[in-house]
């Protein structure tokens, strides 16, 4: 299936705080409910373990995406990480939430996927967010952890398939069923979940625009081909979410030459 840039409501100029607000709050609920990134934990935990780092910056963050609960399960699987969320538009909210968390920061001012700050430095991860970039960025964001020697970490829960179309049939429902649970919940939000069901239609267009603009699997290994360096390895898998017809894509990269199942320069 062709990749298509299609625009998603949440990342037009133009688009409310609130509404955007309440978009990456339900997202957040959602990953959160459904445990969609689990798996990502011991994967982290091995590229930390083999870099040495104990810091972890998150790019695109939105509301915190599945950092409050992740960082509970790092926490108990390793040594102590602190983890800084950013965002180019940094959610009021999520900053205000987070600002008591031990190991979880919100990073205040914006910070673009395509330009780290130097003072932010560690270990680079991204959750559901790399379909927001076309193929030139993605190459931009990998060449860069590449260059300032960082490990880093994509997930994405979107697939761009006729399976993955047909599992945004449920956001709609979802919408529904989950936005009375974002903390911060404004009374607009909650109102046109329902009465009429603007939110409900609106977020399930951008998921729809999500899966189009999604990266496979195979167009990842040739962009890793293209920037592939001797001493840094990359590797591209995918793992299902038990109970659910999804599957996340992992998009892994390390300063070390002995990740598994390396792909670019050692295929």
């Amino acid at each position: 299936m062709r990749r298509y840039d299609v625009p998603e409501v949440g990342d037009l100029e133009g688009c409310p705080g609130w509404l955007r607000d309440a978009m990456t709050g339900y997202l957040q609920v959602m990953i959160r409910r459904l445990r969609l990134y689990d798996q990502a934990v011991p994967v982290i935990v091995d590229v930390l373990a083999r870099s040495g780092d104990d810091r972890i910056v998150d790019l695109g963050s939105g509301a915190g995406g599945p950092w409050p609960r992740l960082a509970d399960r790092l926490a108990a699987a390793g040594p102590p990480v602190q983890v800084t969320l950013t965002d180019l538009s940094p959610n009021a909210a999520a900053v205000a939430r987070l600002d008591s968390a031990p190991s979880v920061a919100y990073h205040p001012a914006p910070v673009s996927a395509l330009e780290v700050p130097e003072q932010l430095s560690g270990m680079r991860t991204m959750f559901t967010a790399l379909h927001h970039f076309d193929r030139d960025e993605v190459r931009s964001i990998l060449r860069a952890a590449q260059r300032d020697r960082v490990p880093f970490a994509a997930f994405e829960a979107t697939g761009r398939s006729w399976r993955g179309l047909m599992t945004i049939l449920a956001i709609p429902f979802l919408v529904m069923l989950l936005m009375p649970r974002v903390v911060p919940l404004r009374p607009l939000a909650l109102l046109l979940t329902y009465c009429p069901p603007i939110l409900p239609l609106v977020i399930g267009w951008d998921g729809f625009a999500s899966t189009l603009r999604s990266h496979t699997e195979e167009e990842l290994r040739e962009l890793i081909d293209e920037i592939a360096e001797p001493d840094y390895a990359w590797s591209v898998s995918h793992t299902r979410v038990p109970g659910l017809p999804v599957h996340v894509l992992q998009l892994v990269g390390c300063p070390e030459p002995d990740l598994p199942d390396q792909v670019g320069g050692a295929s």
